[in-house]
């Protein structure tokens, strides 16, 4: 039974009793992030090693997209269906695992593109459509600081490790490095998984029932994924968070050659990259903090169309370590904000009902973007020698994006769906 009809009355209450959840969340989904926060860190070692281009490395973030586009909404479905936790431990043990095998390439390129479409169908099971149903359920009053909270995952990964990625490398090369973050960092999200993380809607249900009678299942209100395709508010952040993904993730896979190329030494560019993830952690806690106490169009807009001062900044850099600190700190905010946004108000224009199958076109379109940002900046560069293309691109891609989210409109009301009576504790996704 869902937290919106059973739940804590405050958010200090929905804290108490679901703070181990969170972070078991922002503990998985930091692993799906590992792969587009430190190819860059990979790209030379691999060019050293079988002398693939930026291109070609970038390659497998294309694959992931293209895979990823027309599955996420099954994956979603399947988290609909069965519940977050069924998904979530499995796929956290074989992304993991699939992560480590790219340690076994032998400069064959076919095995570098069969591994990244194998990573990325175990990585379906992981995406954060799958963290943050639970967390939608297990939150009312709180629910944006607690996406948040479990959205600052992928920031934390941002933020650290390319820091990981170039101390295991340097240690033990770059197939250390692999094994180091699948099976390390990804066990560790496994176990915290494991012990920690739960779906409200089972257990409470089975809480109420322990005397063995049969009880009405009551299911969260929304709206079905054919409504929410044809709703303009949704076709509007849809857009949005499309936009911002593009230049988003062509900008975190890139950051650290796109500096080094404007004059950085490689220490110099990974701390900043540093600062990419710091930023977009601040981004996602400090609008998660505010939205659910200003509902409007303020934040959506600064968070979408804010990095587009960012790209005039880098484009006027440099080679100034501030400069470029700065303007990335204004992207990393603006990519953190906009993720815990785009999760959150989908939680709030389309209701928790279908949720799972409505964020996963929402994420299959993060996917597309996934791929398309990183190789749109390796072809740029590769072509023209510089990043300038695409950063002035990315002044008109924000000012869309922002446009978008503008006056989207007050948070509609779902009554919650009332069904067949069953018996107590008997999760409705299992009927």
């Amino acid at each position: 039974m869902p937290a919106d009809s059973i739940g804590p009355t405050s958010a200090v209450q929905e804290w108490r009793r679901h703070w181990q959840l969170v972070l078991a969340a922002m503990a998985g989904l930091s692993v799906g992030t590992l792969p587009s926060a430190t190819l860059g860190l990979f790209m030379q070692p691999l060019n050293d090693a079988f002398g693939w281009s930026r291109t070609e490395v970038s390659i497998g973030l294309t694959i992931f997209a293209l895979v990823s586009l027309p599955l996420t909404p099954f994956a979603g479905m399947l988290v609909d269906r069965f519940g977050p936790r069924r998904i979530a431990v499995p796929g956290l043990l074989l992304s993991g695992t699939c992560f480590a095998a790219f340690s076994l390439m032998d400069g064959n390129f076919i095995q570098w593109v069969a591994l990244w479409v194998a990573y990325t169908l175990t990585s379906l099971m992981t995406r954060s459509l799958v963290w943050s149903s639970a967390i939608s359920a297990a939150f009312t009053k709180g629910r944006g600081l607690a996406l948040a909270v479990m959205l600052c995952g992928t920031a934390i990964s941002a933020a650290t490790a390319p820091t990981v990625a170039r101390l295991l490398i340097e240690q033990w090369g770059w197939r250390g490095g692999y094994i180091g973050l699948g099976l390390g960092w990804g066990g560790l999200a496994l176990v915290l998984a494991a012990l920690c993380f739960h779906d409200v809607r089972i257990a409470a249900p089975a809480a109420s029932g322990a005397a063995g009678g049969r009880t009405a299942a009551q299911l969260p209100g929304g709206l079905t994924l054919r409504e929410a395709v044809r709703s303009l508010t949704m076709q509007r952040i849809a857009f949005a968070i499309f936009a911002q993904s593009v230049m988003g993730t062509a900008i975190l896979v890139h950051i650290v050659p796109m500096l080094t190329s404007d004059g950085l030494s490689n220490a110099e560019a990974t701390t900043i990259a540093a600062v990419l993830g710091f930023a977009s952690l601040v981004g996602k806690l400090v609008t998660g903090g505010l939205i659910d106490r200003i509902p409007g169009s303020l934040l959506p807009v600064i968070a979408f169309g804010g990095p587009g001062l960012a790209y005039a900044l880098l484009l006027q850099a440099s080679g100034s370590f501030w400069l470029l600190s700065g303007a990335v700190f204004m992207l990393g905010y603006g990519s953190g904000a906009s993720l815990q946004l785009a999760t959150y108000l989908t939680t709030r224009y389309a209701g928790l009902r279908n949720f799972g199958a409505i964020f996963g076109v929402i994420s299959s379109l993060m996917a597309g973007a996934a791929g398309i940002g990183p190789l749109l900046a390796a072809g740029i560069f590769d072509t023209t020698g510089s990043y300038t293309l695409l950063l002035a691109a990315g002044i008109p891609a924000a000012t869309c994006a922002g446009l978008a989210v503008f006056r989207l409109g007050p948070y509609p009301e779902f009554a919650p769906a009332q069904t067949e009576p069953q018996l107590a504790g008997t999760p409705a996704a299992a009927r």
